[in-house]
């Protein structure tokens, strides 16, 4: 059921993040109102499918999409 839940919420993140193009981590947990530990679990498995980039300015730690040609025309 957890393996479920992560694949869900990694959804959710990866269509906010399509529209948002690029998150905090504390925008993240304010837009869907996921546990941290829920949000670290989804990034990490969008992570391992190369959908999401990390990147660190001023100590705050962002997340945006991999652009990628084939998800975003078909």
């Amino acid at each position: 059921m957890l393996k479920n839940d992560i694949g869900i919420n990694a959804g959710v993140i990866w269509q906010i993040l399509s529209e948002q193009e690029q998150l905090s981590l504390r925008e993240i947990g304010e837009l869907t109102n996921y546990k941290d530990v829920m949000i670290f679990y989804a990034l990490g498995w969008l992570a391992r499918e190369h959908k999401i980039r990390f990147l660190i300015r001023e100590d705050i730690t962002y997340v945006e999409l991999v652009n990628s040609f084939n998800e975003r025309y078909y």
